[in-house]
């Protein structure tokens, strides 16, 4: 597989010296998706509350459910307008931010820092001394995501990078190495997320919240029940965008397995202890001493054990990114100016 690390001369020979980047369709389409399911929402949970609060709270009940999913109907809205008018476009090692309200600049001879950032598929932020750009990188396709970390990566001094070497082992050479034509392969210590493994969880899930709607919402005559699975159902939508249809390999080795069963376990002593209390009735004021002080402890218990973890998986990933990084490199010596 030949190198399509950009390099300056590049970008000058495209199309006279620049290269513009736009949010990808899929951005535009979730918008839609998520516009059409909360402005139904808002309707259905306003009427729900109409015909079935009492009279001195249903309209302050509507009027409250048509202003939170208003919210929500905007923010969705603001999605399809920036597909339409966001972009991001190179120059010369001049990097143009174009979002719905401001215009950011920044030369590349400028930075000072960048700082790769793990978070969903990752993301790039630009710092001079005097201004600042985040590229999302979610935002784009494939192959521009894979461009711009090539070109950001070889184009700006490694002294400024930040936090390259986990960026490279989790979200670059993943994301160079990914063919979507071919279901991943899970390694020993790796574990296979596809689409059909969350159903097993969700469909369920739905189909009990749906039927404990219904029981509920006829046996109180009360139809807002009905919208008992929509949050699951809401859930369900997100995970069919992010899922990819061949799935995506994690990594899932001792100190993952020893947090998820910790988590789990822990959980359940907190939900026990919880019912005991609900069922238990003791004399006050011990009462609620026991309770805070239970509280208290399930908690530290919980910050301690979880930071532990969190400092074995972090210690575990830098020893793999090394690794990531060696790879990442060997491309170096195959042609940068070919496409």
């Amino acid at each position: 597989m030949k190198s399509n690390e950009p390099i300056a001369a590049e970008i000058t020979k495209n199309e006279g010296g620049f290269r513009v980047f736009r949010l990808k369709k899929s951005y535009r389409n979730q918008g839609v998706c998520f516009l059409t399911f909360f402005v139904f929402a808002g309707i259905g949970s306003a009427y729900g509350i109409w015909i079935d609060a009492p009279l001195d709270r249903r309209l302050y009940g509507a009027a409250f459910m048509l202003i939170f999913f208003s919210f929500l109907s905007v923010a969705s809205l603001w999605m399809i307008l920036a597909y339409k008018y966001e972009s991001l476009t190179i120059q010369h090692k001049k990097i143009t931010h174009q979002g719905m309200i401001f215009k950011k600049e920044i030369d590349l001879s400028n930075v000072k820092q960048v700082h790769w950032k793990l978070g969903n598929k990752g993301g790039i932020t630009l710092k001079s001394l005097t201004d600042k750009i985040s590229i999302n990188l979610d935002n784009f396709e494939h192959d521009e995501r894979l461009w711009l970390i090539r070109y950001f990566q070889s184009t700006l001094p490694e002294p400024v990078q930040q936090n390259w070497n986990l960026f490279c082992s989790k979200i670059a050479l993943p994301l160079r190495d990914h063919n979507p034509d071919k279901i991943p392969t899970p390694g020993p210590d790796e574990l296979l997320i596809t689409r059909k493994r969350w159903a097993k969880i969700l469909v369920p899930i739905i189909l009990v919240t749906t039927i404990l709607g219904l029981i509920t919402a006829w046996k109180l005559q009360s139809p807002r029940f009905l919208l008992a699975p929509a949050t699951s159902i809401m859930i369900s939508l997100i995970f069919c965008f992010m899922v990819p249809k061949q799935g995506f390999v994690v990594r899932s080795d001792k100190h993952d397995r020893q947090l998820v069963h910790f988590l789990g376990w822990w959980f359940t002593v907190g939900a026990i202890v919880f019912f005991i209390f609900k069922l238990t009735e003791f004399p006050e004021p011990q009462n609620k001493i026991a309770v805070y002080c239970s509280l208290f402890v399930w908690t530290m218990v919980y910050l301690v054990q979880l930071y532990r973890s969190s400092q074995a998986i972090r210690q575990r990933d830098l020893e793999i990114a090394k690794v990531a990084v060696h790879k990442w490199k060997e491309e170096k010596g195959r042609d940068p100016t070919s496409i």
